[in-house]
């Protein structure tokens, strides 16, 4: 009977919790086990009586131990009965384990399904919760704001807003007037104050937008963009910046550093020949240039090579 709840019971834990299935499912194989091996108890001891009723009638095979001679029949159907008994005993030992462990899990089973049942009440009671109640109230202490329909309380006497004031006439016309735009020259002034503080992609920037402003200085802001990308390394954009600044005014104050410029940013980008070229072209066009130039253009033929 005790065998029939236990079944019963962990086959409805484990209807309702499908989650607690492994756990049912071994409750019942050790069930079945125990189911078994009271089947197999039954069996030997069936089969003990019946050895019994034999030794009794064929010459009392249990009293053979107290006999001084026993027959060799009678020895044997006592060895068998020894072994009989030991082992019911040990099936009955594993019954009583069985049935232990059938009682743990029944017990974890209840355990998790109280657990579970729990969980699911507590959830419903927040679901409810927010069902009635989704507009929380107000913390403690808190002042409540307005329902958007009701106006705002008038103010009290002596606190009427002061207009603002209105500006003079000369001031509204200043206002009005719209900003100046930088001009070229103020483009050049502040990129050639970042060269000097070696900030090379701020006089990079100005450069170029003093080129885009199309003012009167395109070969200053050239010649300025020029050593700008030269100062960065950026040998490519340097030689193409000094070969347009020469081209632009190829007898300008510019020219001379400008072919200087480009054969280094040549030699720089082992373009060799074409620098020593250049080198050669300065040579030729400016013969009287200052000292510093020209001791300029010896160092760079040496570093081309040039023959």
């Amino acid at each position: 009977m005790r065998r029939g709840r236990i079944s019963a019971w962990v086959w409805g834990g484990f209807g309702c919790a499908l989650l607690l299935a492994p756990l049912t499912a071994r409750a019942q194989m050790e069930s079945r086990e125990a189911i078994e091996l009271q089947n197999e108890i039954l069996s030997l001891r069936h089969d003990l009586e019946t050895l019994q009723q034999k030794g009794t009638s064929g010459g009392s095979a249990l009293g053979s131990a107290k006999h001084a001679a026993p027959s060799a029949g009678a020895a044997a159907s006592g060895d068998l009965l020894t072994q009989l008994l030991d082992r019911v005993s040990t099936l009955e030992d594993q019954t009583r384990q069985l049935r232990g462990h059938v009682d743990e899990l029944t017990n974890q089973v209840t355990q998790q399904n109280a657990d579970l049942s729990k969980k699911i009440d507590d959830l419903n009671f927040r679901i409810d919760s927010l069902d009635g109640g989704k507009h929380p109230p107000a913390a403690t202490g808190e002042a409540e704001a307005p329902p958007p329909s009701v106006s705002p309380p008038p103010a009290p006497l002596g606190t009427l807003p002061v207009p603002p004031e209105q500006p003079a006439a000369g001031a509204a016309k200043d206002t009005a007037k719209p900003a100046a735009k930088p001009t070229a020259e103020a483009f050049l002034e502040q990129g050639h104050a970042a060269l000097a503080r070696h900030d090379y992609p701020a006089a990079q920037d100005a450069a170029e937008q003093a080129l885009a402003a199309k003012g009167g200085h395109a070969v200053d802001a050239r010649f300025l963009l020029a050593q700008s990308l030269a100062a960065q390394r950026q040998f490519q954009k340097a030689a193409l910046a000094f070969d347009d600044t020469y081209k632009a005014a190829p007898s300008g104050p510019h020219a001379p550093d400008s072919l200087l410029g480009l054969a280094e940013s040549l030699t720089a980008i082992n373009a060799k020949p074409a620098a020593c070229a250049t080198l050669a072209k300065f040579a030729k066009e400016f013969p009287a240039a200052k000292p510093s130039l020209r001791e300029r253009a010896s160092a760079l033929r040496q570093r081309a090579a040039c023959g």
